[in-house]
């Protein structure tokens, strides 16, 4: 059974919720560290601080902690607190998932602007892209995405979703996508989880339509990072696609030993 905590003045904290928190917490340090609000070699306040300063409990503070360490910026030692570690500056976007379930904490934090929704028939090329057959039919929708407090986007995103879910078109329409998961709405609407999320980044030349609002030249090295999501059958339902400039972005990944059995 889960265990569900509760923080001294707020809310019962679900599973959920507490992502969501912890990731909020990281956020707000990651931001303040990097325009210089800590100094190299300064030390983080005390837990206990940050944990009066965010309302949040000590669970949650020390998990976004953690995520500041395995992004680089800040290290822990016993008795010492957190030092940054990292020089303050914009250092580009770093991501990092650990499950699909930590996507949705991701778009609830970043603004997703959408541009255009359209009906679209694949030819040879988009077909090979979605590794689908020639002539399917996908709702395409596109638009850029923003952290909080930034005026440059943090990527270019494209996502193609199957005719049966093309109801989410009018989610985004009243507004509820831009800080909502569409793989989410899609297991909603169809009472099934996805399996799986199979993810692939690639380096790409940055088109000219989207160069201008990200501030770089057209043609500059750009990551392509797709995700398919497969329900259990391994029917693909959504492929989404975000495009980020190569020099503001980063990738980190954790990995620890899978507990004996």
């Amino acid at each position: 059974m889960r265990k569900i905590t509760k923080t001294k003045g707020s809310k019962t904290a679900t599973p959920a919720r507490s992502a969501t928190l912890y990731r909020k917490v990281a956020g707000a340090l990651r931001r303040e560290i990097e325009r210089g609000g800590f100094a190299v070699g300064a030390s983080l306040p005390p837990e206990s601080e940050l944990c009066r300063r965010f309302a949040v409990s000590r669970h949650t503070v020390r998990q976004a902690l953690r995520q500041l360490r395995d992004d680089g910026l800040v290290a822990s030692r016993q008795g010492a607190g957190t030092t940054v570690l990292q020089p303050a500056g914009r250092s580009g976007y770093v991501q990092t998932f650990a499950s699909i379930e930590e996507l949705i904490p991701y778009a609830a934090e970043n603004r997703y602007e959408v541009g255009a929704i359209e009906r679209v028939r694949c030819d040879t090329a988009l077909a090979r892209r979605l590794g689908c057959a020639r002539g399917d039919r996908w709702l395409r929708i596109t638009g850029f995405r923003y952290a909080p407090g930034e005026a440059l986007p943090v990527c270019w995103t494209e996502v193609y979703v199957r005719p049966q879910f093309s109801g989410v078109s009018r989610m985004l329409a009243r507004g509820k996508g831009a800080r909502s998961a569409i793989y989410a709405w899609i297991e909603e609407t169809c009472g099934e989880r996805f399996a799986e999320v199979r993810q692939t980044l690639r380096v790409r030349p940055m088109p000219a339509a989207q160069a201008a609002a990200f501030a770089v030249e057209a043609g500059a090295p750009a990551v392509e990072i797709c995700r398919a999501y497969r329900f259990t059958g391994g029917a693909v339902a959504e492929v989404a696609f975000n495009l980020h400039p190569a020099e503001r972005f980063s990738y980190s990944m954790t990995l620890r030993h899978r507990p004996a059995s």
